[in-house]
């Protein structure tokens, strides 16, 4: 039987959760007995190490620096030389990340009998809550264009639920599966040498982007209540970092947080901190609070849609309004609840013995995502889809 071909469409590799299990796609598939595989970019930016051998197309001249809105108007155009792409190569499979590769896949499938598969990487309805015209176009893009897709792959089960109840996309067509992490990969990492003077227990840590709906600044008001021996480092980068530095200033807590920059290795940070926090408002599944758990922190996390509860509580499903949770794999707070992230994080600090368990219990829930699982589920659909063929 001949190899399939899978064509993955994205709107570029810079650093990033769904950049990341791209990335991991193309280095698994790029030398298998089943599939071959290449890379559609609509940005020229590559944070990731590819393989040597995969076949990588740029379709435009725009850069992760271009507004959002010039971005947008440009899907017609992208899609346009999408469907040029594809008539050329004959893929078997076309599957796209993150919502202007997803738009731009499927207006590049009309005309063509090659099914395509979208990739649902966060909640939605949560994300574009606001009155933004950019939050506006993507709502009704979504409604407009992800019925025509052949199968929809979420995140978690949290984003396919929001896709039903929301936006009218049929149960039907969609399916879930979680990130995969190399759990060895991360290990090795992880035990790089690190110059942090503070102790591990004394050390928290977050990774993210600093934007709006990640929420640093709680992290930061919650710090602020903490003991004076207790170091927050930050690792990222984003519109928000002066603003978050000018609060900790304000905070009194400028020289107990550490603002390390985006990092091709976050995993010796996370190693030699306590505790990892995710304060977002809104997520579809956060990698690096599972990628902290395969470090051995134990985490804390908004109760935020969608994510966190199915890593951290998986057998409950009803959400919290306020306080403090004790999930069976870590600890879940109330969104935009600064007493309820302070009160958690002192009890962790203040408790060893709780603290440790909870270590323990992350790191094996953390194999439930490994790397071999996840890929064999993504080989699996990609195979009954191709199947399957075109809806």
């Amino acid at each position: 039987m001949s190899k399939k071909h899978i064509m993955i469409v994205i709107n570029s590799l810079a650093q990033g959760g769904a950049e990341r299990v791209a990335s991991v796609l193309m280095e698994h598939y790029h030398d298998n007995q089943d599939f071959d595989v290449e890379l559609v970019l609509l940005e020229d930016d590559i944070a990731y190490t590819l393989p040597k051998d995969v076949k990588v197309s740029l379709i435009s001249g725009l850069r992760k620096e271009d507004s959002s809105m010039k971005k947008t108007l440009h899907i017609p155009f992208l899609a346009y030389n999408l469907h040029k792409i594809i008539a050329k190569h004959q893929p078997d499979l076309v599957v796209s990340f993150l919502y202007r590769a997803d738009f731009v896949n499927i207006l590049a499938s009309y005309g063509h009998k090659v099914p395509v598969i979208v990739s649902e990487r966060v909640n939605a309805s949560s994300t574009y809550n606001n009155a933004s015209l950019n939050a506006k176009i993507n709502k009704f893009l979504i409604k407009t264009l992800y019925p025509k897709a052949s199968y929809v792959i979420n995140v978690s089960e949290g984003t396919k639920t929001d896709l039903v109840e929301n936006f009218a996309i049929s149960a039907q067509k969609q399916t879930v599966i979680y990130n995969p992490y190399d759990i060895e990969k991360i290990e090795k990492l992880a035990s790089e040498d690190l110059d942090i003077t503070q102790a591990r227990e004394k050390t928290l840590i977050a990774v993210s982007r600093f934007r709006p709906i990640k929420n640093i600044g709680m992290i930061l008001e919650a710090v602020a209540a903490l003991p004076k021996d207790i170091q927050l480092v930050l690792v990222g980068d984003g519109s928000e970092e002066d603003t978050l530095k000018a609060q900790a200033k304000i905070l009194g807590i400028e020289e107990r947080v550490l603002f390390v920059g985006a990092q091709n290795n976050p995993y010796k940070y996370m190693s030699k901190a306590s505790v990892y926090i995710s304060s977002s408002r809104s997520e579809g599944f956060p990698n690096a609070l599972v990628e902290a758990m395969i470090c051995g922190c134990s985490v804390i996390s908004t109760d935020c849609p969608s994510g966190p509860r199915e890593i951290l509580a998986p057998k409950s499903a009803k959400s919290i309004q306020s306080g403090v949770e004790y999930g069976e794999f870590g600890l879940l707070v109330a969104v935009d609840d600064t007493k309820a992230l302070t009160e958690g994080l002192a009890k962790l600090l203040s408790d060893e013995a709780l603290v440790s368990t909870y270590a323990q219990k992350a790191k094996e829930r953390a194999f439930d995502f490994h790397v071999s699982t996840i890929l064999k589920q993504y080989s699996e659909t990609f195979s009954h889809i191709i199947h399957k063929g075109r809806v």
